[in-house]
């Protein structure tokens, strides 16, 4: 007992109920300015995506060409993808709209699921639904115009991103100015490996969900497929809610689709687990599952969709600085190796010639 340094004690559980008292504050201030937070985060998560080309790019043109040019296909991709799936997706969107409410009907009609307090649920949902057209138009309004402003950002955080991180770093003192690049360097690893595993999942998915629902005859295959894509943004629970919709569907068709529906999201899903997830995203943020669950259960609870998006990212973010900082604590050399990826704390170099 002897050996504790009581005053260094101190100082460390001051900071750290600093620290909390500061993100709660930080937490309270983000509520009332969320909607603008999710905007640049979003337009953040896009200059993180496009990196990686941008950064080959880069070897042969200067970085704003580089950008012009990387961002001009990007938007070209998109521009195609909505050419070439946007029509389908309200023609199949408006008739299942349509026809919903006696898929209702008729889902409650099956014995299994004939219980009135499912079939009351289901009508509810599909009220619900209908009715909530003007709100869906106005979102969509919303969306472009927000959709249009992260475009904007995006595309300076691609041509700045670095200048802006470099500016900020000179607003740290000197003394700290390593820890906070520290900080910086990890949260960009760990944000653009899992930004872009992602989103390379969700698109083999949805791909998948959607091209297979087509050859099973699942009806409305655009919709089944975008959905897919959506859902398996969400880590660990998006493949299951991925597989719901097209399930649902051939409910609605004649009996045995709906089990050969079933095994291929079945097959599909290991894959998924066995294939795909350890090359693509490969435990990106390096999270055991049962951490990566409660992280999701926590970040949707304070910020609802975005923040289960966001909160395994954050969670394996805040596992790295928290490592780091009992190594720190204990004098140990920080190296801190997490998803295949190493963040290594540099040493200060001594100023003496």
């Amino acid at each position: 007992m002897s050996n504790i340094d009581w005053a260094k004690l101190r100082d460390q559980c001051l900071v750290a109920l600093s620290a909390a008292a500061f993100l709660w504050i930080a937490s309270q201030v983000l509520g009332r300015v969320f909607h603008i937070v999710v905007v640049v985060v979003l337009a953040i998560v896009l200059a993180y995506a496009l990196e990686p080309p941008l950064r080959w790019a880069q070897r042969f043109l200067p970085r704003a060409l580089a950008a012009v040019l990387i961002y001009a296909l990007a938007l070209g991709v998109l521009t195609a993808a909505v050419l070439l799936l946007g029509p389908p997706a309200v023609q199949q969107g408006q008739a299942l709209a349509e026809r919903l409410p006696g898929y209702v009907d008729q889902l409650s009609a099956y014995q299994p699921l004939s219980s009135a307090d499912l079939a009351g649920a289901l009508r509810d949902i599909a009220r619900a639904t209908l009715t909530s057209a003007v709100l869906v138009a106005e979102a969509i309004a919303g969306g472009v115009i927000d959709g249009a402003l992260v475009l904007v950002l995006g595309f300076w955080f691609m041509v700045d991103g670095r200048r802006m991180a470099a500016v900020a770093l000179q607003l740290v003192p000197e003394p700290q100015r390593d820890k906070a690049r520290f900080v910086q360097d990890t949260t960009s690893q760990v944000l653009g490996a899992y930004i872009r595993g992602q989103l390379m999942m969700a698109a083999i998915i949805g791909l998948s969900a959607g091209l297979g629902s087509w050859l099973l005859g699942v009806r409305y295959p655009v919709i089944i497929g975008l959905l897919a894509f959506v859902f398996e943004l969400v880590p660990m629970v998006g493949p299951i809610l991925a597989s719901l919709p097209a399930i649902l569907i051939s409910l609605t068709q004649p009996f045995p689709l709906v089990l050969y529906v079933i095994v291929f999201f079945v097959v599909m899903q290991v894959i998924e687990n066995n294939v795909l997830a350890p090359r693509i995203t490969g435990g990106a943020v390096g999270l055991h599952p049962v951490v990566a669950l409660l992280a999701i259960f926590v970040g949707a609870d304070l910020g609802g969709i975005v923040g289960a998006l966001f909160a395994v990212p954050v969670a394996g973010i805040a596992s790295v600085l928290i490592a780091a900082a009992w190594k720190g604590w204990r004098g140990e050399p920080i190296v801190v190796e997490r998803g295949g990826m190493r963040f290594k704390f540099p040493r200060r170099r001594s100023n003496a010639a």
